[in-house]
């Protein structure tokens, strides 16, 4: 009997670490949509759709489409291929894109050619973020651990 709860215990456990990765996985694909897109229009499209409601009401959306229009203008165009996973947790994904047309087997791009994303997600609406997303170049990741 134990061993029949443990393995439904787990079973569910899994499949709820699943949905939450799916949901990262979207979150992560309208961003590189709205990023390539490059506009205005598609900056607070994906902040409307993927901001948890009760943290879009805290924001200053000026502030955030400055942010991340200053990350279009840094990077450019990102290749909609993860380039690296650094971290999967349930609410937690941290990983690293590359502008488009680098390869992604491509295993000696600079440090400051690599965009860095974090993205939290709400633990109760795992389709949202629970803040804005975490982006950088990889190198100040690196000095920060240096």
């Amino acid at each position: 009997m134990k061993k029949i709860f443990f393995s439904l215990f787990a079973l569910l456990f899994l499949t709820n670490v699943q949905a939450q990765n799916k949901s990262q996985l979207e979150i992560l694909d309208k961003f590189i949509v709205a990023h390539n897109l490059g506009t205005e229009a598609a900056i607070i499209d994906f902040i409307k759709k993927t901001y948890k409601p009760s943290f879009l009401k805290k924001i200053d959306l000026k502030k955030h489409i400055a942010f991340y229009d200053h990350i279009i203008k840094e990077f450019g165009p990102l290749n909609n291929k993860i380039y690296e996973v650094v971290e999967i947790k349930p609410t937690k994904f941290i990983i690293n894109l590359i502008k488009k047309g680098e390869s992604v087997k491509n295993k000696s791009i600079k440090p400051t050619e690599i965009l860095m994303v974090k993205i939290d997600t709400d633990k109760n609406q795992p389709q949202y973020l629970s803040r804005g997303l975490g982006l950088g170049a990889l190198a100040c990741s690196i000095r920060k651990k240096g």
